[in-house]
C-alpha cells in the first residue's frame, strides 16, 4: 500500500490563511519555533505555514519546515495583478518567478504548472518577486513587460524548494488589479517579521484619513481573493493526493476533484 502524499503550503501572511482556517479543524505542531498546521485532504498529509512577508522570511521558514518527505511545496498567497484581463480572485500558477533586479529564473515544477490549471487556474509566464509592496498602478506598468503577477515571497520558495528537491509551484490569487493604487506607505503597517501590525494600521488611519475607503476596499478585496485561494487549493490538493495514488481514472476525475 502506497504511503499518503505529504504537502507543503506557505503563505505571507495570516489574511491568505484564514479562509482555508475555517474550513478545516486544523492540528498543530511546532518546529523550529515556528507553528505548522497539519490536514488531511484527500489521500494527503498537508503542512502549512505562516512565513511572514518578504523574501528573507519566506526562506527562513521554508527551510525551517520542509522535509524530504514532502513530495509538493505550493508557495500561495495574493499577488499585485501586472495584466489588465486580471480580475480580483483570479488563481495564477507561474511557469516561472524571477526577483526584480536579478537575472536568474527560477522554473517552477512543470506537472505542477499543468495538473494546477487542469483545475481552473490560469497559467502565467512569470511571477516577479520584489523586496517591498508594489503600491502604485504607475510602478505595476513599468513592470508589465516583465511578469504577468507580482509579489515579495514566491522566488525564494521555490528557491528552497529547488535546493532541497521538492517539487515545487507559485500558486497566486490577485488581490489588487493593474490600474489600482494601494493605499500610500502601506509596508508601515508591517513588522520585521512580515506580519500586520494592529498599531501600525491605526496609525497609519489616523495620519491618513482620506485612505480610509481604499483600507476598506483592500479589506474587501483581500478576503475575496483569500476565499478564492482556499477552494482552489482545497480541490488542487486533493486531486494531486488521489493521482499520486493512480486514483481516480479519467472518466471519474470531474467527480473526484469536486
Amino acid at each position: 500500500m502506497k504511503s499518503r502524499m505529504r504537502v507543503l503550503v506557505t503563505f505571507a501572511v495570516e489574511a491568505e490563511f484564514a479562509p482555508w482556517r475555517k474550513l478545516r479543524n486544523m492540528a498543530t505542531r511546532e518546529s523550529g519555533g515556528i507553528t505548522v498546521y497539519e490536514a488531511k485532504i484527500g489521500r494527503g498529509d498537508v503542512d502549512f505555514v505562516v512565513t511572514g512577508m518578504g523574501m528573507e522570511n519566506a526562506r527562513r521558514t521554508t527551510q525551517a519546515v520542509i522535509r524530504p518527505e514532502h513530495k509538493a511545496c505550493i508557495g500561495a498567497g495574493f499577488a499585485g495583478a501586472l495584466k489588465s484581463t486580471l480580475k480580483i480572485g483570479d488563481v495564477l500558477a507561474a511557469r516561472s518567478v524571477q526577483a526584480l533586479g536579478k537575472s536568474k529564473t527560477l522554473e517552477c515544477s512543470g506537472n505542477l504548472v499543468m495538473a494546477a490549471c487542469e483545475n481552473q487556474a490560469i497559467e502565467a509566464k512569470m511571477f516577479l518577486t520584489t523586496d517591498h509592496v508594489i503600491g502604485s498602478a504607475q510602478e505595476k506598468k513599468r513592470l508589465a513587460p516583465f511578469a504577468d503577477a507580482v509579489d515579495m515571497e514566491s522566488f525564494a520558495t521555490v528557491s528552497v524548494a529547488r535546493e532541497k528537491n521538492v517539487s515545487c509551484v507559485a500558486v497566486r490569487v490577485i488581490s489588487d488589479r493593474f490600474d489600482q493604487d494601494m493605499p500610500a506607505e502601506i509596508d508601515a503597517t508591517v513588522d520585521e517579521s512580515g506580519r500586520v501590525k494592529v498599531g501600525g494600521v491605526i496609525k497609519h488611519v489616523a495620519t491618513h484619513p482620506l485612505q480610509v475607503p481604499a483600507l476598506i476596499r483592500l479589506g474587501r478585496q483581500s478576503k475575496m481573493a483569500a476565499e478564492a485561494l482556499a477552494h482552489f487549493l482545497e480541490a488542487f490538493i486533493r486531486e494531486l493526493s488521489f493521482r499520486a495514488h493512480g486514483w481516480p481514472p479519467p472518466d471519474l476525475a470531474g467527480i473526484a476533484s469536486r
